[in-house]
C-alpha cells in the first residue's frame, strides 16, 4: 500500500513538473507588476497580457497569472525568423533595386553599400541584404562582371610624337621685334637755284620750311612736306590725301599753284626767302 502511495506521488510530481516546464502559475502579491513578472520569467509583457486575456497592464493581488515560458520562447524563435526574414530579399525577375529600396523603406545608396554593388545590376534569385542589422553578417550580392577594358596604344601622329620636357629646358626667350625701319625721307628734287619758270627761289622756300624733307610732318601732325602744307590747303590745290605721300615735285607744282592766288602769305615767316 505504501508502495502504491509513493509510485502515485511521484506520477504527481512528474506531471507538476512537465507542467511546470510549459507553463507556471503566479498568484500576484502586493508591489507586483506585470513588467517584475516578466523580467523574472523572461517574458514579455505583452506574452503575459495574451497569456491571460489581459487589457490593460492593472493587476491586483490574489489574482493569479499563467506565464507561459516555453510558449514565449517558441514565439521569440518565430520571431527572429520573420525578423530575419525581412532582413534579406531573395530576388526576383525584373526586380530593380529602386523597386527593393521602395518596399522596405531605405535608400538605393543604403542597398549597395550594405551589399557591396558599385553598380545597379541584379540577380534573380540572389539573396539582397535590405536591413542595416543583417549587413555585417549576410554575404554580399554578387554584382555583374564588369567589361573589361582594353587599352591600345594611340597611333602615332605629328600631335602625339613629342617628349615632355622640364620647362626650363623648353622656354626660349622670346624674340624682341625689331621696330619698323623709319622709311627714308623723300629726297628733296628741288633745285636750290632760282626756279626758271617763277623766277622764285623754291628750294630756299622748302629749306627753311621743312629743312627740304618731302615726307616730314610737322610735331602737331597738322601740316605736310616740303611747304608744310595743312590737307585742307594742299586739296585745295588739286592734291590727294596728305603733301608729305606726294612727291617733291608734285608738291613744288601745287606750292606754285597756291603762290600764284595767294602770293607769299601761305607762308608769312618763310615766305621771304622766295
Amino acid at each position: 500500500m505504501k508502495k502504491v502511495l509513493a509510485l502515485g506521488a511521484a506520477v504527481a510530481v512528474s506531471t507538476t513538473i512537465a507542467y511546470s516546464a510549459e507553463a507556471a502559475s503566479h498568484t500576484v502579491e502586493s508591489g507586483d507588476s506585470l513588467w517584475a513578472l516578466a523580467e523574472e520569467n523572461n517574458v514579455t509583457v505583452e506574452s503575459i497580457k495574451k497569456e491571460n486575456k489581459l487589457t490593460s497592464d492593472v493587476i491586483v493581488p490574489g489574482q493569479i497569472i499563467e506565464i507561459d515560458g516555453e510558449k514565449e520562447d517558441k514565439e521569440e524563435v518565430k520571431k527572429d525568423k520573420e525578423d530575419k526574414k525581412e532582413e534579406v530579399y531573395i530576388i526576383k525577375a525584373g526586380d530593380t533595386l529602386f523597386e527593393i529600396a521602395v518596399e522596405f523603406d531605405v535608400t538605393v545608396a543604403e542597398l549597395k553599400e550594405w551589399n557591396n554593388l558599385s553598380s545597379d545590376i541584379i540577380f534573380e534569385g540572389k539573396e539582397l541584404i535590405v536591413s542595416g542589422d543583417a549587413a555585417k553578417e549576410a554575404a554580399p550580392v554578387e554584382e555583374a562582371p564588369a567589361a573589361e577594358k582594353t587599352y591600345e596604344e594611340p597611333a602615332e601622329t605629328e600631335e602625339n610624337n613629342y617628349s615632355y620636357q622640364s620647362e626650363e629646358e623648353t622656354y626660349e626667350e622670346p624674340v624682341q621685334e625689331q621696330p619698323a625701319p623709319t622709311p627714308a625721307p623723300k629726297t628733296q628734287n628741288v633745285s636750290t637755284s632760282a626756279n626758271t619758270n617763277s623766277g622764285l627761289n623754291w628750294g630756299a622756300l622748302a629749306a627753311c620750311e621743312s629743312g627740304g624733307n618731302a615726307s616730314v610732318v610737322s610735331s602737331n601732325g597738322l601740316y605736310h612736306g616740303l611747304y608744310q602744307f595743312d590737307a585742307q590747303t594742299w586739296q585745295s590745290v588739286g592734291g590727294s590725301g596728305v603733301a608729305s605721300d606726294a612727291s617733291a615735285a608734285e608738291q613744288t607744282e601745287r606750292a606754285q599753284a597756291l603762290y600764284n592766288s595767294r602770293g607769299s602769305s601761305p607762308w608769312p615767316v618763310c615766305g621771304a626767302r622766295l
